[in-house]
């Protein structure tokens, strides 16, 4: 089992996705060949999520919570 095949065991699971310094949580969606897609988690009070892709060699890691 490769990277991406483990990474879409997850889908629909709270996951951290760190890319350099910048840490984003929410629910994952998808994973392709070369993305993440993650429904971002939006702060209290502001309404729902936004859907973010990822490239995964830019990936540094993911966390599932």
């Amino acid at each position: 089992m490769n990277y991406v095949q483990k990474l879409r065991t997850f889908i629909g699971d709270s996951v951290q996705v760190v890319i350099g310094l910048d840490v984003i949580n929410g629910e994952l969606l998808g994973v392709t060949n070369s993305t993440l897609t993650v429904l971002a988690a939006s702060d209290p009070g502001y309404g729902g999520g936004q859907t973010v892709v990822f490239q995964l060699d830019r990936i540094t890691y993911v966390r599932v919570l």
